[in-house]
């Protein structure tokens, strides 16, 4: 069955270049276009789309507007910029409403791949009810103690570039925010980023000002409504996987920059949880029950009570905000190495042994019911590199609060 995707905007001219340039899409998609927010509404009414592409500036009905309507009444919908607009003000509108942004005008082959990513998004492995749910996410929990920390560095003249990434790489829902962000075409680069210095550094101390107290891009966390798990305990696990997992791949002989992509795809990995535990406590906290009873793993009680795991949804909804593809398949897979067909070491891997060696240290319960996979572990050619990455993660600082013994 075709996707459908809507196209959005007051120029004529503009809509027929469109249709022309994609003309080739038309065994893949059903394309629709129309001359203004109101037109786009009454064509979502008739039948729903996949992915709607709206101009940001149009008379009446501008495009922040339409995508507010289109998140109330289509949270499934992929939303996406087209615009030949960057100013702040434009980018305040955008930042809660839109999904991704591309720059006017755009290259055709960029455009496809965007709408074609976009396509995947909306496709089957998450359910319709955690669609739902996702599609009207503009922002993640940031853990107060970190979100305070930005907050002071930011009233700081004197901070830099480096002391504002190693705040906001603390902090999974900071993190996500800032690449997706970083990773729109307003910013016009050329390459995707990947890390919050890098971040940073393109953006420049005064835009992240700007954006962070002008727009709340980042907010002060509310504790999370389950009664077993909380905020704290899943801040405290990631930032302790992320350190182990970036060890890991110092020992096997990874670059610098490698193994900061390692760190970045820890502090992510377990977006899904936040969302899942924010959005659905009461089945969240069954899972715990039943994982702390029976000693299973935390991905096979997600599986039976949501039919999806929060690797999965995190991956989702990290792909629904352009955050690159890499990242993406850290978080997908951090879970699943019986998944990967190369042998060997990669960044996944990574993250897999960190989350299990991290667990056997201390921390929430919850994180501690994970064993490697011996077989697994033998086929990829690592089963004799636990013990090197085990001293690794022994010798990192116990963010638990008490001390490793190796």
């Amino acid at each position: 069955m075709n996707k459908r995707i809507l196209f959005v905007d007051d120029e004529p001219m503009i809509l027929q270049g469109f249709q022309r340039m994609l003309r080739p899409m038309r065994g893949e998609w059903d394309m629709v276009f129309v001359d203004g927010g109101e037109a786009a509404l009454a064509a979502m009414a008739e039948a729903p789309f996949d992915v709607v592409i709206t101009d940001m500036r149009m008379p009446v009905m501008n495009g922040a507007q339409l995508l507010i309507e289109v998140r109330a009444s289509y949270p499934m919908t992929v939303r996406l910029v087209l615009s030949g607009h960057a100013d702040q003000d434009l980018v305040a509108q955008c930042l809660g409403v839109a999904h991704q942004y591309i720059s006017k005008p755009c290259d055709p082959e960029q455009l496809k791949a965007m709408i074609r990513n976009a396509c995947l998004i909306s496709g089957d492995r998450v359910s319709d009810k955690v669609k739902q749910i996702l599609g009207t996410i503009d922002r993640l929990p940031c853990v107060p103690e970190v979100f305070q920390q930005l907050q002071e560095a930011l009233a700081d003249p004197e901070a830099s570039q480096q002391l504002l990434g190693d705040i906001i790489q603390q902090d999974t829902g900071m993190t996500a925010k800032i690449l997706k962000l970083v990773n729109s075409a307003f910013f016009g680069l050329r390459r995707s980023i990947s890390s919050p210095h890098e971040a940073v550094t393109y953006l420049g101390i005064e835009t992240i000002k700007g954006l962070v107290l002008a727009n709340s891009i980042f907010e002060r966390a509310e504790p999370l409504p389950t009664r077993l798990i909380q905020l704290d305990d899943l801040w405290r696990h990631t930032l302790a996987t992320a350190s182990a997992a970036k060890a890991i791949a110092l020992v096997e002989g990874a670059g610098r920059q490698e193994a900061d992509a390692i760190f970045v795809g820890g502090i992510l990995e377990d977006v899904g949880i936040l969302v899942l535990a924010g959005n659905f406590p009461e089945a969240y906290d069954r899972c715990l029950e039943i994982l702390l009873a029976e000693r299973v793993h935390l991905t096979t009680v997600e599986q039976e009570e949501f039919a999806v795991t929060h690797a999965e949804v995190g991956a989702y909804l990290l792909g629904l905000w352009g955050i690159p593809s890499p990242v993406l398949r850290t978080v997908s897979l951090h879970h699943s190495p019986h998944l990967l067909s190369q042998p060997g070491f990669c960044p996944e891997v990574a993250v897999y042994a960190a989350d299990i060696l991290v667990g056997e240290t201390g921390g929430n319960p919850a994180f501690r019911t994970a064993r490697f996979d011996q077989i697994t572990m033998a086929r990829l050619g690592l089963a004799d590199r636990l013990e090197p990455w085990r001293q690794a993660v022994l010798e990192q600082p116990d963010v638990h609060g008490g001390t490793h013994h190796g």
